[in-house]
């Protein structure tokens, strides 16, 4: 039987991610220098090191650490997508094409000196998509949307660029039909890890609104569309191939978006739509390269319909096409 580049099976989808994830992690320098987090706020006014500066400090300290907890979070999060893809069954075919577009999409992110956070800040919208996803049932799901939101604040904490992604949470709302009790557990989860910070911060001796100014200083400054300008060419090119791809993907579902069934339909109109809000954080103030793999979730799960879309050629060409220029970019860096 011949193999179908398109309809890709499990096996060699994860085989694919985990090549593609080794081969970034593996393109990294050894390390990178921790800058102060505080800026112009005292240190004992912060003791508590803010959540991006936590993890440049581990970082740095255990390079080699780093990038294995990297490489199982790559892998975590392109498996969390491919399965979530099956499950609700989102295309008219079954197909584990989203594992390796996610691993491919996120090579131009890991150019970030903060590349271990723009991971981790992938995997927490990814947690933040499934949850929402698991709401969407019979019956309430508190649970569900707090988890969901508490996901999507503590990516905000780690990303302040990431700001307009809470605009996500109202959406999953309306769009997954939930009610205003769901709401209300939802902000609760929004506004807890936030309650936390502040509180241990309190608790170690520092002021209880330190780690919110250390958090809007690292968003007001900057250059608007800084991370865009930052990105060399080849990577900026590939990020505007996989942006297109997936823009064109959104697009022609609209065209055929009785061919699945109700639950699928809402869910890739949602992820369209949080593909629209990550590319909103792109020219925030503060907005780094690893902001480009918030983008690579929803992009991951939408550029599967284009390709199962398009002839069996062309779209084995375009398959091909995108791996091989996200990995000449990592090249020619």
């Amino acid at each position: 039987m011949r193999f179908d580049l398109v309809k890709m099976p499990l096996v060699p989808a994860f085989l694919t991610l985990a090549a593609l994830a080794a081969f970034g992690l593996g393109c990294l320098p050894a390390g990178a220098p921790v800058a102060d987090p505080r800026g112009a706020i005292a240190p004992e006014s912060l003791p508590l090191l803010p959540l991006g500066a936590a993890l440049g400090r581990f970082q740095a300290l255990f390079p080699l650490g780093a990038k294995l907890l990297g490489g199982l979070l790559l892998l975590f999060t392109g498996s969390s997508l491919g399965r979530l893809s099956m499950r609700y069954n989102l295309y008219v075919t079954t197909t584990c094409l989203a594992l390796p577009l996610y691993g491919a999409a996120m090579l131009p992110a890991l150019h970030d000196e903060a590349w271990l956070a723009a991971i981790v800040a992938s995997t927490l919208l990814l947690l933040f998509l499934r949850n929402a996803c698991l709401g969407y049932r019979n019956g309430f799901a508190f649970d569900r949307f707090f988890r969901a939101a508490l996901f999507l604040s503590l990516l905000v904490l780690l990303c302040p660029a990431a700001l307009p992604l809470l605009a996500a949470l109202p959406a999953a709302i309306v769009r997954f039909r939930r009610t205003g009790r769901e709401l209300i557990a939802a902000l609760g989860g929004l506004l807890l890890p936030a309650a936390t910070i502040a509180y241990l911060n309190w608790a170690l001796g520092g002021s209880l609104v330190a780690p919110f100014a250390a958090w809007w200083q690292t968003i007001a400054v900057g250059s608007p569309a800084a991370a865009l300008l930052a990105l060399p060419l080849g990577d900026r090119l590939v990020a505007g191939l996989f942006g297109l791809t997936a823009v064109a993907a959104f697009l022609l579902f609209r065209s055929v978006r009785y061919h699945v069934g109700t639950k699928a339909r809402h869910i890739v109109y949602f992820a369209g739509r949080l593909f629209l809000l990550a590319l909103l954080v792109l020219p925030m103030l503060g907005a780094g390269i690893g902001t480009l793999g918030l983008a690579a979730v929803p992009a991951a799960l939408l550029l599967p319909v284009l390709f199962l879309r398009l002839r069996r050629s062309v779209a084995r060409l375009l398959y091909l096409f995108e791996i091989a220029a996200a990995i000449a970019a990592c090249l020619v860096r």
